[in-house]
């Protein structure tokens, strides 16, 4: 197999089953820019075996910075990202954004605290993915703000899937204002009293997930038609992770939640079917309200500021 293929069947799977749906040539492209983002996203992590490697991953992104910018370069990511941009169109400025969202993640493990500063930190890592992925799926430039809001919506349902993993590490995404600003290592421990009140927090993350996934629904219209169903297919896949969750009544304590591959089956069958359940308002233009903290990011919707 491939080894873009690959690295996309072993880490990122709703993605795998729903790129079973696209062309082949766009399936391909699109497992090369997940395996770049992982690969960034990898040297995020920090969970090398001592500090001097973990030195040297940042160090790395920040050359892989560099050789984006200066469009040339040896790094693999790097040539990755310059072939994809040479051969597809990728947007390297959303790719220079992501790399700022994970330095600035490595130099300061996350503590949001506010709901502008967890829509900031969605766009960073997983908005500027749904923007570079827009010219791989061959979508057309009126996609990019709901591709924006595809991946703002997925990294929600992420964060919301993964608080107590996340707080192991020293991270918590869950705005501190929601939860009367617990700590990682609060969350970590999982103590019975912080169940409710963090699973609060988890569902009204969920809502705000909605928001953003109804909002992308009204982009697949600018998507070509085979391509247009393995992104429906991903949205309710993804989303499928957000519901079960739900149907727990969002007991994060539990660890993680994922749909099983029937589960699948199930949501892609319904989709293709046209029974999918996220339902595109068709709103005659994008809701720049939505991107009221993001508007001056590559690939958002510039039409309302924070300061406007």
């Amino acid at each position: 197999m491939d080894p873009a293929r690959q690295t996309l069947a072993l880490h990122g799977k709703s993605f795998w089953f729903a790129s079973r749906f696209m062309e082949r040539r766009d399936a391909d492209d699109a497992a090369r820019l997940y395996m770049a983002c992982r690969e960034l996203d990898d040297l995020a992590d920090q969970e090398l075996p001592d500090q001097y490697q973990n030195e040297r991953a940042r160090d790395r992104l920040i050359n892989i910075r560099r050789e984006i910018q200066a469009r040339r370069g040896h790094d693999p990511s790097s040539l990755n990202l310059l072939d994809l941009s040479a051969r597809r169109g990728v947007d390297l400025d959303a790719a220079t954004a992501m790399i700022d969202a994970l330095i600035r993640d490595v130099d300061q493990p996350a503590m949001i605290e506010t709901e502008a500063e967890l829509i900031d930190y969605c766009y960073g890592v997983a908005g500027t993915v749904g923007v570079m992925m827009c010219a791989v799926i061959g979508a057309r430039p009126e996609a990019s703000a709901y591709a924006v809001d595809l991946g703002i919506a997925m990294q929600m349902t992420n964060i919301a899937r993964d608080v107590l993993e996340d707080a192991a590490q020293g991270r918590r995404y869950l705005p501190g204002e929601w939860i009367d600003h617990r700590s990682a290592t609060q969350l970590a421990t999982s103590h019975q009293e912080d169940h409710a009140p963090v699973a609060a927090a988890v569902e009204r993350l969920l809502k705000l997930s909605e928001t953003y996934y109804v909002s992308a629904a009204d982009g697949f219209r600018y998507i070509p038609r085979r391509n247009r169903r393995a992104i429906r297919v991903a949205a309710e896949v993804y989303r499928g992770i957000g519901r079960r969750l739900a149907r727990s009544n969002h007991a994060w304590h539990e660890g993680r939640v994922f749909v099983p591959m029937r589960g699948k089956l199930w949501l892609a069958t319904r989709t293709l079917a046209g029974q999918g359940e996220i339902h595109a308002p068709g709103r005659a233009r994008h809701d720049a309200a939505l991107h009221r903290h993001i508007a001056h990011r590559p690939g958002a919707d510039a039409g309302l500021s924070e300061s406007s």
